[in-house]
C-alpha cells in the first residue's frame, strides 16, 4: 500500500474511535442527567438538606397572622380628630348558643319528618291512582 493510503487507513480509524468514545460519553452525560433529574437521588444523598430545605419552603409560604388592633376610645377620638379614621361596618359572627343550636336541631328533624310523611301520602295517592286507572291482570309485569 502506498504512504497516502496507509495514512488515509490510520485517519479514518481514528475518526472511528472520536465517534466511539463520543458516543459513549454522551451516553454516560444522558445517564448523568437522568439521575440529576430525579429528586428521589437528591433525598437519599443528603437528606437533612432536603428536610431542611422543605421547611424553610413550608414556612416561606404560610401566610403571617393578620395583626388585629381593638383601640381604646381614646386613641378612636384622637384618630376621629386627624380625619384618619375609616369605619367599615362588618357583621360580626355570633356563636350559636346553645338554645339555638338545638332549636336549629329540632327544626331540621321536623322538616326530615313533613318531608317523609308528604313523600308517603304522594306514593300512597299515586298507588291508588295507578290501580285505579290501570287494573292489573294476570300475568302481566309487577
Amino acid at each position: 500500500m502506498s504512504e497516502t493510503a496507509l495514512q488515509a487507513e490510520q485517519l479514518q480509524q481514528e475518526m472511528r474511535q472520536v465517534r466511539a468514545e463520543l458516543r459513549d460519553d454522551v451516553q454516560e452525560m444522558v445517564a448523568t442527567a437522568r439521575v440529576l433529574r430525579e429528586w428521589r437521588a437528591y433525598v437519599r444523598s443528603y437528606p437533612w438538606v432536603c428536610l431542611g430545605a422543605a421547611a424553610a419552603v413550608g414556612y416561606f409560604m404560610v401566610p403571617s397572622r393578620m395583626m388585629v388592633i381593638r383601640p381604646d376610645a381614646a386613641s378612636l377620638l384622637e384618630l376621629a380628630k386627624q380625619k384618619k379614621l375609616t369605619v367599615k361596618m362588618d357583621q360580626f359572627a355570633q356563636k350559636p348558643s346553645l338554645v339555638r343550636s338545638l332549636l336549629g336541631m329540632a327544626a331540621g328533624t321536623l322538616m326530615q319528618a313533613g318531608v317523609a310523611l308528604v313523600t308517603k301520602q304522594v306514593n300512597e295517592y299515586l298507588a291508588r291512582s295507578e290501580g285505579a286507572a290501570f287494573p292489573r291482570r294476570e300475568g302481566a309485569f309487577p
